[in-house]
C-alpha cells in the first residue's frame, strides 16, 4: 500500500491574516477557483446528535464518493478538513492552511495536504501531477488576493466563472431606472455589479454588504434594488437562517406568503420557528433572463459559510486536547450537536465567570471550571468522554450586520408601498422577538369637528397623517395602520422611532397643531417595544399579540404634545443614549391598564421642547 504522500509549500502575502483571512477561508470560492468538480451532498441523522456528512463529485472521469468529516479552525490562525473515501483514487486526505504573522505587516501562509493514494499509479500522479498543480493554482491565488487586497482586482478571487448578462434585457431595465429617477451613480454601480459579479455571487446580493463595498447609504441601495426588482434586473428571495449554522439549506422562496413557521436544517439537523426579525433575510439575485444563475456547490462547511463561528474542534471518543480560544471580549456562545445545552457568556463587565480553563463534553451540558479573566488567547483543555466523536463551536451571538431581516425591510414605508402584496400566508404566524412599535391620537379631535365642522375638521386629520407618514418614512419606519385619527407604526431601530416623534411633534407646532391654536388639537404619541406576532391581516402585513394590546393602551397615558414610553422601551440602551445626546425632562409614573393585572412603570417626555430650546 502506497505511503502517504503529503504536498506542501509556505507562501509570503504582504498583508496581515486578519485582512486575508475572509477571502482565503472561503473554501468553496477556492474550489471553484481552483477547478475542482461541483460536490453533491447527502445528510442522514447522526445516532448522538448533528449530521453525518456524504460527498459525491466526478473527478479523473469516475465518481468520487467521501465521507465529509466536519471542518476544524481557529479564526485567523488555521483551517482543516479530513475526508475518508469509499470510492476514487484516494482511501483518505487531509487538507489544511495555517496562517501566521511574518513578524511585521505580513503573513506566512502554509498551505499542507496528506493524501493517501490507493495504489501505485495514483501516488506518482499526486506527487508529480495533482500535488504540483494544485500549489501552482494556490500560488496563483496569493498573487490575485494580493492584488485585490491592493486594490487592482475588482473580485477577490481568480477563475471565478462570471455568466455574460442578456444584453436586451439589462438595457431595457437599466432604461426604467433611470426614468424613475434612481441615481445616476448608484446605478452605474448596478451595472458594473451585474456585469463582473462572479457566478458565485449573483444569486446571494447582501444589500447591506453591497452599500458597504460602494460606501454608499444602506437605504439608497435598498431602494435601488427594490427599483430593480421592479424593473426587471433583480430577484428578491427570502430565505430563512438556522439558528446555529445561520444558514439556509432551504429553497428560498420569491413571496412571503410562502414561508412556514416551522422549518428544518438537514446539516444541523434541528426544527426551529422562523423568526421574522432574526432569522428570515431578504437577499437578492440577478433575475435569470438578463443573467443565467450558477447554483452549484464546490464546498459547504468551511470557516467561511460560518463566519459567526470563531473556532470548531473535533475531539474523537474519549479524547481531550488542548484548545486555543480566541478573544472572549465580545459575547459568546459554546454549542455542540452532540450537548443539549448549550452555554453561554455575555464576554463584558457583566459577566463574572472568568475564561474557561476546562471543559467537559457530557450528552446534557458542559461541565466547565474557569479561571480569571486575562489575555486575548487562552489555552484550555478540553474532553469527550463520551464513546462517539464530539464536535464543539465557539460562536458569536451577535447576528452579522449584514443581514436584512423580514421586519427591517418590512417596517420600512417605501417597501410596503412598492410591495403591497408582500404579505406572509393566512394560515402562518410568524413571531416577532423584538418589534418597536409605535402608536399616535389626536387629543382634541372630537371637540374640533363639533367646533369647525366636519370638512375642516377632516382637513386637518388629513394633513396631520401626512405629517405623521413623512416622518415614519424618513426614518425608516412603516405605517401599519390607521384608526380613525389614530396611526399604528412599527420600526427596526430605537433612535429612528425616537427621530420620527420628535420630527411628527415638531412638524405639526410648526404647522400651527399646538394646544391652543384654532382648531384645538394635540398630538398623543407613545412607544413600546416587545415579542409579537406577523400575521396576514385583511392581505395586508400585520402585527398582533400582548405586546401589539400594551401598546394600544400606552397612548392612552399620553396628555398631548409629549412622549409616553414603556418601561421596556426607555430602559433600552440606545434609548437612554439617545436622551443623553438630546437632554430633555423625563417624569415616571405608575399606571394600571384595561385588561393588565399589573401596574406598568412608565415615562413621560414633554415634546415641546428639549433643554437646549429645539425640537
Amino acid at each position: 500500500m502506497p505511503a502517504v504522500i503529503r504536498i506542501e509549500r509556505e507562501f509570503a502575502v504582504p498583508f496581515p491574516t486578519r485582512e486575508i483571512w475572509p477571502v482565503l477561508s472561503q473554501t468553496d470560492w477556492i474550489n471553484r477557483s481552483l477547478g475542482l468538480p461541483p460536490v453533491t451532498y447527502e445528510f442522514k441523522p447522526a445516532p448522538a446528535g448533528g449530521s453525518e456528512v456524504m460527498a459525491r463529485a466526478r473527478m479523473f472521469g469516475t465518481e468520487l464518493r467521501w465521507r465529509e468529516h466536519p471542518f476544524e479552525w481557529l479564526e485567523n490562525e488555521f483551517y482543516r478538513v479530513q475526508r475518508v473515501f469509499e470510492r476514487g483514487p484516494f482511501r483518505e486526505a487531509k487538507l489544511g492552511v495555517e496562517f501566521r504573522s511574518d513578524g511585521g505587516n505580513g503573513a506566512i501562509v502554509r498551505v499542507c495536504s496528506d493524501f493517501s493514494p490507493r495504489n501505485a499509479v495514483f501516488a506518482w500522479l499526486t506527487r508529480y501531477v495533482i500535488g504540483p498543480q494544485s500549489l501552482r493554482g494556490f500560488a496563483s491565488i496569493l498573487a490575485h488576493v494580493t492584488a485585490h487586497l491592493n486594490g487592482r482586482e475588482s473580485n477577490a478571487l481568480p477563475r471565478l466563472p462570471r455568466a455574460t448578462p442578456a444584453a436586451e434585457p439589462l438595457s431595457v431595465g437599466l432604461t426604467k431606472l433611470r426614468h424613475e429617477g434612481q441615481s445616476a451613480g448608484l446605478i452605474e454601480k448596478l451595472t458594473t455589479l451585474i456585469r463582473n459579479v462572479p457566478d458565485v455571487e449573483a444569486g446571494h446580493l447582501r444589500p447591506l454588504a453591497v452599500a458597504r463595498a460602494w460606501h454608499a447609504d444602506a437605504w439608497e441601495v435598498l431602494r435601488l434594488f427594490l427599483a430593480a426588482t421592479s424593473a426587471g434586473l433583480l430577484d428578491l428571495r427570502w430565505e430563512i437562517l438556522c439558528p446555529n449554522c445561520r444558514s439556509s439549506r432551504q429553497p428560498p422562496t420569491t413571496s412571503l406568503a410562502q414561508l412556514e413557521r416551522k422549518t428544518h436544517c438537514e446539516v444541523c439537523q434541528i426544527g426551529f420557528d422562523a423568526e421574522f426579525d432574526r432569522s428570515v433575510e431578504l437577499k437578492f439575485s440577478i433575475h435569470p433572463a438578463v443573467r443565467p444563475l450558477d447554483r452549484q456547490t464546490f464546498c459547504l462547511a468551511g470557516p467561511g459559510g460560518k463566519p459567526h463561528v470563531t473556532a470548531q474542534i473535533v475531539l474523537q471518543p474519549g479524547e481531550g486536547r488542548s484548545w486555543k480560544l480566541p478573544s472572549l471580549k465580545a459575547g459568546w456562545r459554546l454549542r455542540s450537536p452532540q450537548v443539549r445545552q448549550a452555554t453561554n457568556f455575555a464576554g463584558d463587565e457583566s459577566d463574572s465567570s472568568g475564561v474557561p480553563r476546562t471543559i467537559e463534553c457530557q450528552p446534557e451540558e458542559f461541565r466547565i471550571t474557569f479561571a480569571d479573566q486575562a489575555g486575548d488567547h487562552e489555552e484550555m483543555a478540553i474532553v469527550n468522554p463520551n464513546p462517539f466523536p464530539v464536535q464543539v463551536c465557539l460562536e458569536r451571538l451577535a447576528w452579522s450586520e449584514d443581514i436584512l431581516t423580514a421586519a427591517r425591510v418590512t417596517n420600512w414605508q417605501e417597501f410596503r408601498d412598492l410591495f403591497a402584496t408582500e404579505v406572509i400566508s393566512p394560515h402562518e404566524q410568524i413571531s416577532v422577538g423584538s418589534q418597536i412599535v409605535l402608536f399616535t391620537d389626536l387629543r382634541g379631535s372630537t371637540a374640533m369637528y363639533n367646533q369647525v365642522g366636519d370638512g375642516r375638521a377632516y382637513a386637518v386629520v388629513r394633513d396631520h397623517f401626512v405629517v405623521l407618514r413623512r416622518a415614519i418614512q424618513e426614518h425608516h419606519g412603516a405605517v401599519v395602520k390607521t384608526i380613525g385619527d389614530a396611526v399604528m407604526a412599527v420600526f427596526s431601530q430605537v433612535d429612528e422611532a425616537l427621530l420620527a416623534v420628535k420630527q411628527m411633534h415638531a412638524s405639526l407646532r410648526a404647522a400651527g397643531f399646538a394646544a391652543g391654536a384654532p382648531p384645538v388639537v394635540a398630538l398623543k404619541s407613545s412607544l413600546h417595544v416587545g415579542p409579537c406576532l406577523a400575521v396576514n391581516a385583511n392581505e395586508k402585513l400585520d402585527f398582533f399579540g400582548t405586546a401589539i394590546n400594551f401598546a394600544a393602551r400606552l397612548v392612552d397615558c399620553s396628555k398631548g404634545d409629549d412622549l409616553v414610553m414603556s418601561d421596556e422601551f426607555f430602559q433600552r440602551p440606545e434609548t437612554r443614549r439617545f436622551f443623553l445626546d438630546h437632554p430633555i425632562e423625563v417624569e415616571t409614573i405608575e399606571v394600571k391598564f384595561r385588561g393588565f393585572e399589573a401596574a406598568y412603570r412608565v415615562w413621560r417626555v414633554p415634546m415641546l421642547a428639549d433643554k437646549t430650546g429645539t425640537a
